[in-house]
């Protein structure tokens, strides 16, 4: 069994502990192993956390779109609103100049921090439901239309938000601050270990040494393709430039 390359991805790394994890727990043998048995908990239990740091990464993203799609929104309505106030009509003047008192008290909204802004935007929400603005508002084509997509964005930037805090509340360290710890198990403690034990009693080990040895042979010869790849583009790069 080959120790695992350090320079495989967090991702990678994480697939091939879970792998090794299943292998060694359908092992009706080598899982009889008390070694093995404290050596693949700890794999597993880093594993884990790797899984949970990789998901918080992720969680950012959706949170970003979200509040993106909701300042959009808070910029075309003010356009909108701006448009209509500059009209020749006096009704459709009349409404947008109420509209843009309330809209003008969240002057800068899309600049606060996410926490203030949610907290803002709640406001508005709220004095826009105001009944006495429920005609300046139908009365205007398209406002009544930003207001509901207002509504449901700050709606989808809420479960964003949510799920960011659920993932982050399991997270301990990054994902790339417990690579080292868990190569460190596998490749010090587990490949030395089934090695030595698939030579002396192969009856007992040799089975889950040939299975998780593919899983890592398989994870390194991806780690090496794509650094292969990288230093041909770097080569051709510097080929160009010379």
């Amino acid at each position: 069994m080959k120790k695992l390359s350090s320079h495989l991805r967090v991702t990678e790394l994480d697939t091939t502990a879970d792998a090794i994890v299943r292998i060694f727990k359908a092992d009706q043998t080598a899982s009889k192993d008390e070694f093995l048995k404290t050596t693949i908990a700890e794999i597993e239990d880093l594993s884990a956390k790797i899984t949970t740091a990789i998901k918080a990464a992720k969680a950012v993203s959706p949170l970003e779109a979200a509040n993106a799609r909701r300042n959009e929104i808070i910029r075309s309505l003010g356009a909108l609103l701006n448009g209509y106030a500059a009209f020749p009509a006096d009704e459709e003047k009349a409404a947008a100049s109420s509209l843009l008192a309330v809209f003008g008290k969240y002057k800068g909204i899309t600049g606060e921090s996410y926490a203030n802004e949610s907290s803002l935007i709640e406001s508005m929400l709220e004095d826009f439901s105001a009944e006495g603005l429920a005609d300046a508002i139908k009365s205007l084509d398209g406002v009544s239309d930003y207001i509901t997509s207002l509504r449901a964005e700050q709606n989808e930037f809420n479960r964003a938000n949510d799920e960011l805090t659920a993932a982050n509340s399991n997270k301990s360290d990054s994902a790339s601050a417990i690579k080292k710890p868990l190569l460190t198990v596998i490749n010090e403690k587990l490949v030395p270990y089934v090695t030595a034990m698939s030579m002396a009693n192969a009856s007992v080990y040799a089975d889950f040494d040939t299975k998780a040895g593919a899983e890592i042979e398989k994870a390194n010869a991806s780690a090496s393709k794509r650094r292969k790849s990288a230093t041909k583009e770097e080569d051709s790069d510097g080929g160009a430039q010379i």
